[in-house]
């Protein structure tokens, strides 16, 4: 992996370093598949000392201190999705709809993991799913994976980029329209560069 573009990777926040150049970032795990992940990191900053590298990713394996490997090396174990739905919960909001994100890119889910999608005359599921950046633009690219049983990927109808009157999409938020083939369990990403957000929804039809 040479670049923090590549697809492999999941962004999962900012780390501002103190003075000492030391700083600690406590992160929720995305619905990454069962596996093992490693840390990578970009400075930005380090452009500015002439150094030609800013992205950095830390292979774990024997040459490792064994007290770091904890610290550098994720185990992800998800539980089968044909048996639970690992849906995604969002921070508690007002209404049965919560915020998540990852401090860059942020979007609303419904608490209970259960999102109730519109059913179309052809038999596939409509609704419109939001994505709200903090501080950034870009080109938005959206796509939907079942994890529950085989089936074709989630359609991205459009991507739209616009303002609502009031709260914080009036700094302007992506609306992106899909169409999923069945109802089920499905893991959504949304990326612009290397910023991505990922979540996991029951869809079910209205």
């Amino acid at each position: 992996m040479r670049t923090r573009f590549d697809r492999r990777l999941h962004f999962i926040g900012s780390l501002a370093p103190d003075r000492y150049v030391r700083g600690t970032l406590a992160f929720t795990v995305p619905p990454l598949d069962t596996d093992e992940y490693a840390v990578a990191a970009w400075w930005p900053g380090d452009a500015r000392y002439g150094r030609r590298t800013t992205f950095f990713v830390w292979p774990v394996g024997q040459d490792t201190a064994s007290r770091y490997r904890p610290l550098m090396l994720l185990r992800v174990q998800m539980p089968p999705a044909t048996e639970t739905c690992p849906v995604t919960v969002p921070k508690p909001g007002p209404s049965r709809w919560g915020n998540y994100g990852n401090g860059l890119l942020s979007t609303g889910l419904p608490r209970d993991g259960v999102l109730v999608a519109r059913r179309d005359p052809d038999g596939t599921l409509f609704d419109k799913l939001g994505w709200l950046p903090h501080g950034f633009t870009g080109v938005l690219t959206v796509r939907g994976e079942r994890l529950d049983a085989t089936s074709p990927p989630m359609r991205v109808l459009s991507v739209n980029w616009g303002y609502a009157s009031i709260g914080p999409a009036a700094r302007g938020s992506w609306a992106s329209a899909v169409q999923f083939p069945s109802e089920g369990c499905w893991r959504v990403s949304g990326r612009v560069r290397d910023v991505s957000l990922t979540y996991v929804v029951r869809v079910v039809a209205g």
